[in-house]
């Protein structure tokens, strides 16, 4: 029985048929038919055929002679191509591509899995920025830094920016900045913002923007961002009218000449809480509250009362917004009895009252939602007064120029001594 041709034979022969030696010459000294010669040249005639763009059938047909046994000078010169293009598709093409394909679809998935399970659990996730590249830099010789900086979730650039230029002052300013920024942030209940962050560091004789500060608050993922709770007001309607005598003149030149007071309700445990608030609107400083679960007249004239005796006199104004609470006949005839002038915003135009309204909303945006909701009335009302000695002792107020409302309480008993 003859011997089955190798690959590599048949190579030679279809090779020295495109030299030149004839068929019949060829069939003699090797042995064989001519048929199974002219099958052969008819079948590198065929590869030719597929070899136009270099077709995946073709790369694949060339691949697997090489497998067969074929050396690839041999199978360079009987196709015609370059030993480095042939290289090129031994290392980078699969003959079953398919299957390639879906082997690594599948390694993929099971690598953004491993990856992002290590991101959820990791402790890496609450270390700084400098101590994560620490750690990279100690396992680079055993993983590589693209590995490292994806499972320490720190960009590659930002990285190699760090290693290159550690040292740089500007870099160095950052990390005392994030320092004085944190503990003024953790020092104000963490409601601080940039505007107010810029003055108190500006008191520390450093100068910085408010843009920067921002991106430094950013980094350190403190940034203060607008609440969901946020609602749009919306005007009701009515037909009564009353006198405004503020007008939006919100800055008052002497204490205790106009008051602003409001009210504001959430819901505990589904039953209404509702908080009444006088402010003085020369210092904003908060004078008098109460916190009662029904809204009604007593409960502002108490809370007007507590102010009375805080402050041991009257105002020359009271201005409010037109709630049933304060234009009912009791409060009005209370105040007048006492020669308090009587103010009241428009019809449903909270800017005639902007200084309460604001004071609500900051309240509620940095002392309410965060611990929303409440058990008890108790915990309510510790959150009020946490926050209403905050407000008046530490929160600086740019409508009083960046400072405390005692602080400058204190500045107006000292100069008219």
């Amino acid at each position: 029985m003859r011997k089955r041709k190798t690959s590599e034979q048949k190579d030679k022969i279809i090779l020295s048929y495109q030299n030149g030696q004839k068929v019949e010459k060829l069939a003699k000294h090797y042995k064989l038919s001519r048929s199974i010669i002219y099958l052969w040249i008819s079948g590198v005639k065929k590869i030719y055929t597929l070899k136009k763009h270099h077709s995946i059938d073709f790369k694949n047909e060339v691949i697997q002679k090489i497998q067969q046994g074929s050396k690839i000078s041999e199978i360079c010169e009987l196709f015609k191509l370059s030993q480095s293009t042939v290289y090129h598709w031994v290392k980078t093409i699969d003959i079953n591509p398919k299957k390639t394909t879906q082997t690594k679809v599948i390694e993929k998935v099971k690598y953004d899995l491993i990856l992002q399970l290590f991101k959820t659990y990791s402790i890496t996730n609450s270390m700084t920025i400098k101590e994560r590249i620490a750690l990279i830099t100690h396992n680079s010789k055993s993983y590589t830094i693209k590995l490292l900086c994806e499972l320490f979730d720190v960009n590659r650039s930002t990285y190699y920016n760090y290693i290159n230029h550690q040292t740089t002052p500007q870099l160095e300013r950052d990390i005392l900045l994030k320092k004085e920024i944190s503990e003024i942030y953790n020092n104000h209940k963490k409601i601080a913002r940039a505007a107010k962050i810029k003055v108190l560091l500006q008191e520390q004789n450093l100068t910085v923007s408010e843009k920067k500060i921002r991106f430094l608050m950013t980094e350190l993922g403190i940034q203060f961002t607008k609440n969901k709770y946020t609602k749009k007001y919306r005007r009701p309607r009515t037909s009564v009218k009353y006198q405004n005598i503020l007008k939006q003149d919100f800055n008052q030149p002497i204490p205790n000449r106009v008051w602003v007071s409001d009210t504001t309700e959430i819901k505990i445990n589904y039953k209404p809480v509702y908080l009444c608030v006088i402010m003085d609107l020369f210092s904003r400083k908060v004078i008098s509250y109460e916190l009662t679960k029904v809204n009604n007249t007593r409960f502002t004239l108490n809370t007007y009362k507590k102010a009375v005796i805080y402050r041991k006199t009257h105002p020359m104004i009271f201005h409010s917004d037109r709630g049933v609470q304060y234009t009912s006949k009791l409060f009005r005839t209370y105040l007048q009895n006492n020669d308090v002038l009587l103010s009241y915003s428009a019809v449903g135009y909270p800017y005639d009252n902007a200084v309460m309204e604001s004071f609500f909303s900051h309240f509620k945006r940095e002392a309410v939602y965060p611990k929303y909701p409440f058990s008890t009335i108790q915990s309510y009302k510790t959150i009020i007064e946490n926050y209403i000695d905050y407000y008046n002792r530490l929160r600086l107020h740019q409508g009083i120029g960046m400072i405390t409302p005692n602080l400058k309480e204190g500045l107006y008993r000292k100069s008219n001594r």
